[in-house]
C-alpha cells in the first residue's frame, strides 16, 4: 500500500462534508426566511451555503474508488 493512500479519501470526505453543510445551510435559509420580508438576509444565507457547497463539489469530484 502506498504511503499517501489516505489523502484522496480525506479530500473526498472533506468535500462531501462541505457539500452537505452547504445544502443544509441553503435549506435552513429557505425555510427560516420563507414568507418573511427579510429577502436580503435570506439571499446572504443562501450565498453562504453556496460558498460552502462549491469548494466541496470541487474537492469531491474525483471518487477515490475510481483510481
Amino acid at each position: 500500500m502506498r504511503k499517501h493512500a489516505a489523502w484522496p479519501w480525506i479530500r473526498y470526505g472533506l468535500g462531501r462534508l462541505l457539500q452537505v453543510t452547504g445544502l443544509v445551510v441553503t435549506l435552513v435559509a429557505a425555510t427560516a426566511f420563507f414568507g418573511t420580508p427579510s429577502t436580503i438576509a435570506m439571499l446572504r444565507m443562501m450565498l453562504a451555503g453556496v460558498l460552502l457547497f462549491l469548494p466541496g463539489w470541487l474537492l469531491a469530484r474525483k471518487d477515490p474508488r475510481a483510481g
